[in-house]
């Protein structure tokens, strides 16, 4: 086959794959969407995603759904509306400290110690949608979705954008979304007639498109990561490509490597947490230094659809389906109610004997051993004064 013939048969079927299966951002939900309902845990903290009492007036609803408000007005009415709680689990898990909430929620009182702000933080969301598998999104088992949250901080200026994805109950911060299906863009070499059934019932081949990594849903702005990592999965290799963060405008091009006699072709940019990254230096379209190995993941969790794929541990898992403050002030009064057991004695209980009045009879005539008893007395006086 000539060579440019080859070309372009692998510009159109790349076009052809891709078109079917883009990531695409939605409109920004006017709730808290039906995957974020209820309460979410991890070792160090709960989570709920929770709508504030202003956005049950109409008048908030009226602004959203108005042709005439300005973008301004909408924007005001929506940070209004949806809070994130959070309680850290602090003095290892003994108490919960409320350190973000709704306003609405200080309607139940906070324990308040030392350590604990008069104030808690008013830290206010927004939910974009990435991709929805299920229009109920995420909330029976193996349904899936993926979003961007908008993390409004009190006294900053932008957002920190978070992508996250909730596969049933639990929800990854490190997630990939599939694009592509494994071999059907095998150029050169074999061809697509090697697509096999067994191909087809290997959920994990295809060409999976990660996110940028963040740090986490924290009161403090989250730090997220420099770049992302995706892989394109075959039968026989696992091949991992690096985008980094690029000041180049966001393109829908594709980009192509090669192993052997086998080319493959991915999404050239990513946007993530507001930001583009690429895989391809300038107008080129040849990525170089791609990974080739055979580990595929080892813990991981795919949606119903095998379409969302969440990495590693969940970072929270939902305990509850309920929302409210009830059920936070349920929390705290549950911790505070428990007593922490008693320490075990730093040393194996002895049955020595120091023959006391041995030592006692030692130190007569010591005035040095004296001297020091007496100092020691004279500072246990003066430390109860």
């Amino acid at each position: 086959m000539k060579p440019f013939l080859k070309i372009a048969i692998s510009i159109f079927l790349a076009n052809a794959f891709f078109a079917a299966a883009q990531v695409s951002s939605g409109n920004f939900s006017l709730g808290v969407p039906d995957a974020f309902a209820g309460l979410w845990e991890r070792d160090d903290r709960f989570v709920m995603f929770a709508e504030s009492d202003d956005f049950l007036e109409s008048r908030v609803q009226e602004i959203l759904l108005s042709d005439e408000a300005s973008e301004d007005e909408k924007n005001a009415a929506r940070n209004q509306a949806k809070y994130i709680s959070i309680l850290l689990k602090t003095f290892y898990g003994w108490y919960l400290d409320r350190t973000a909430e709704a306003e609405s929620f200080s309607s139940e009182a906070r324990f308040l110690n030392d350590s604990t702000c008069p104030e808690a933080e008013r830290i206010r969301v927004e939910f974009r949608p990435l991709l929805r598998v299920a229009e109920s999104g995420g909330g029976a088992q193996g349904e899936g979705s993926a979003w961007e949250i908008f993390v409004r901080y009190p006294g900053v200026r932008e957002p920190a954008i978070i992508p996250l994805a909730i596969i049933g109950g639990n929800l990854y911060l490190n997630f990939a979304i599939k694009l592509s299906v494994a071999e059907d863009e095998n150029l050169e070499g074999d061809t697509n007639e090697n697509v096999s059934g067994e191909n087809q019932s290997d959920e994990l081949l295809g060409f999976w498109c990660s996110l940028v990594p963040t740090e986490g849903v924290k009161v403090s702005i989250p730090t997220s990561g420099e770049n992302i990592y995706s892989t394109y999965i075959t039968r026989d290799a696992v091949y991992t490509i690096r985008y980094w963060k690029t000041e180049m405008e966001y393109s829908q091009d594709k980009a192509f490597f090669s192993d052997g006699g086998k080319t493959f072709s991915v999404v050239k940019h990513i946007q993530s947490g507001g930001k583009n990254f690429t895989c391809a230096n300038g107008r080129s379209v040849t990525i170089r230094n791609v990974q080739k190995t055979r580990a595929r993941p080892e813990i991981y969790e795919l949606d119903s659809s095998a379409t969302i794929c969440g990495l590693g541990e969940p970072y929270l898992k939902r305990v509850q389906n309920a929302n409210g403050v009830q059920i936070i002030a349920q929390l705290v009064r549950n911790a505070m109610s428990k007593k922490a057991p008693n320490l075990d004695p730093p040393f194996p209980p002895s049955n020595l004997d120091f023959h006391m009045d041995e030592i006692y009879r030692l130190e007569e005539g010591n005035l040095i051993i004296q001297s020091l008893r007496k100092r020691n007395k004279n500072f246990g006086k003066l430390s109860q004064q």
